[in-house]
């Protein structure tokens, strides 16, 4: 569903997951049926690696990372998922029934990223006036918007970037900002440096 989104077929569902289509057929009646199941089952796989990230963070600025990475994820795996987030949400707009399924795993990644801005405050990161609880639920609007246009566009840097500058104006220092920004990447047409070995050589033809 992450290449075909729901368009796949039962056929192509079961194909994948290695089962006959009989198979499918009997654990789920219908492809809504399947379709709820993998949204379903992609959101609690989403709040468990959440949680698992930020659990294993030592100190407040790799927690900051932490939620970051979560938020605007760097790798391509991660970042093909934000298709899946996509048609999860257009069909969550159809099917009021399963909108109130995903609803609880949305107020889930709410709240870890309030918790952390409660900690990320206590220490001192972002400033003691921010109210939490209010830009948790910002954040995780605007996480929304920033992924499904990155993954429109393919221009994760500029995700990340702006996510910054939100934070930037809750107090993170630009020190901080900085070291969290997307990391240049060499161009193309940028001129590669000789070999030493070929200068060598040229100098030792024309001292013969």
């Amino acid at each position: 569903m992450l290449r075909r989104g729901i368009g796949a077929t039962l056929r192509e569902i079961a194909r994948e997951g290695g089962f006959t289509t009989g198979l499918v057929s009997h654990y789920f009646p219908d492809k809504r049926a399947v379709v709820v199941g993998a949204f379903a089952a992609a959101s609690e796989d989403f709040i468990g690696m959440v949680r698992e990230s930020l659990a294993a963070a030592t100190d407040s600025n790799s927690l900051l990372s932490a939620l970051i990475e979560a938020a605007v994820p760097s790798t391509a795996e991660r970042q093909a998922e934000w298709r899946l987030w996509a048609e999860m949400w257009a069909y969550a707009g159809r099917d009021r029934e399963f909108a109130a399924v995903i609803e609880p795993t949305d107020a889930l990644w709410v709240r870890e990223i309030e918790q952390v801005l409660f900690r990320l405050i206590d220490d001192g990161i972002l400033r003691s006036d921010v109210d939490a609880a209010s830009q948790a639920v910002i954040l995780g609007r605007l996480v929304d918007g920033l992924g499904i246009r990155a993954w429109l566009s393919g221009d994760w840097d500029q995700a990340r970037s702006v996510l910054l500058v939100h934070l930037r104006s809750l107090g993170l220092s630009a020190r901080l900002a900085s070291a969290l920004e997307p990391k240049p990447k060499a161009s193309a047409l940028e001129p590669k440096p000789r070999a030493a070995h070929r200068s060598q050589t040229r100098a030792g033809k024309i001292s013969s």
